[in-house]
């Protein structure tokens, strides 16, 4: 019975907290106190093996930085990037919002995918991988890419409901 209460108690607080108004106050809570293991990540380490769009590289390679910003009303900025295939870009990303984002660097089918995994894991932190992370709310991450060849990619969010929301941004990458 104080189980219940205590659980109770602590679910009210928490909904009550989500309900106010004034969000420069707001105290980011955690989307899971579950980090992933081994069985809850299934196949996703088979990840890098799928990636045609070219490969991470060490930060000391990059042609220049590209600075994204994560925001809570679903959006990146900028919107969209053009690269020139063969270029080395690392894409600095701060989490200018109050909410946990995610960045997915792959192809529709890849973004597709991986929104589908993220549904399915029902709150659970995803580890970073070669061309995705979580990223905390005021943290800034970087991932540093070769883009070998021309290709249409996007940049998604997954955390649910984001990317349904239209968190992603469009990169062309030219011949």
């Amino acid at each position: 019975m104080r189980r219940t209460t205590i659980g109770l108690a602590a679910i009210t607080i928490l909904v009550l907290a989500g309900c106010r108004s004034d969000a420069a106050d707001v105290t980011t809570i955690p989307t899971t106190s579950r980090p992933m293991t081994d069985e809850s990540m299934g196949d996703m380490d088979d990840h890098a093996e799928d990636l045609t769009f070219g490969e991470p590289v060490d930060a000391s390679q990059a042609d220049r930085v590209i600075e994204i910003a994560a925001k809570d009303d679903f959006t990146f900025t900028p919107a969209s990037i053009t690269i020139t295939a063969g270029e080395v870009v690392t894409f600095r990303v701060t989490n200018e919002g109050a909410l946990t984002h995610d960045f997915t660097l792959g192809d529709a089918e890849l973004q597709d995918a991986h929104d589908l995994e993220m549904a399915e894991m029902a709150g659970m932190m995803m580890e970073d991988e070669p061309n995705a992370f979580m990223i905390e709310s005021g943290k800034t991450k970087e991932m540093t890419w070769h883009f070998d060849e021309a290709t249409e990619l996007l940049i998604g969010c997954h955390i649910p409901g984001h990317y349904a929301n239209g968190m992603k941004a469009t990169i062309t990458v030219e011949s």
